[in-house]
């Protein structure tokens, strides 16, 4: 099980030219969401989980033989991108506007991968950011978002507990 801080704290990522930048924003823990399955020791499972992912469509979209994942309420998640334009102009969006826009207003490129999937990249420099179904299952209503581990900036993988802690396949 993840061993994550019980305070709030943040974490910051983005994509490799930094034209998209995110702060996630985690509660104290016990303001976090409790998720609707158990670890393997039968505990409460809380957002954030992160994990690895051996899916085919995660392997042929990342390019890698797994993905690691940071999943979490989408609330948590304020989504930051620079234009075009010049002068550059700053927008902050939430990820349901992020993942709705539409090509060429801002640089993300959305993809629907599968039947209510959508997955994001950087339009610029091709980072995969996330992954989000477009309706939550009943068993967990709120919407959730799926950030790539990767995309997180140096120091915010550093801080204790942000590692994969369990494997989907």
């Amino acid at each position: 099980m993840s061993s994550l801080s019980p305070n709030a704290f943040t974490l910051h990522g983005g994509c490799d030219c930094k034209s998209i930048r995110y702060p996630i924003s985690i509660p104290e823990l016990s303001a976090r969401l409790i998720l609707p399955h158990e670890d393997p020791t039968g505990a409460e499972v809380r957002s954030p989980e992160i994990f690895l992912e051996h899916c085919d469509k995660c392997r042929r979209v990342s390019g890698a033989l797994l993905q690691a994942w940071l999943s979490c309420p989408q609330e948590w998640v304020e989504w930051g991108t620079t234009s075009a334009e010049k002068p550059p102009t700053f927008t902050r969006l939430n990820t349901a506007d992020l993942t709705s826009s539409q090509p060429g207003n801002l640089p993300i490129i959305n993809y629907a991968s599968s039947e209510r999937i959508i997955r994001s990249f950087c339009g610029k420099c091709g980072t995969n950011l996330l992954y989000m179904r477009e309706h939550q299952s009943k068993e967990n209503p709120v919407p959730m978002v799926d950030i790539v581990l990767g995309s997180l900036d140096g120091e915010s993988l550093e801080r204790q507990g942000v590692r994969p802690d369990r494997h989907f396949y």
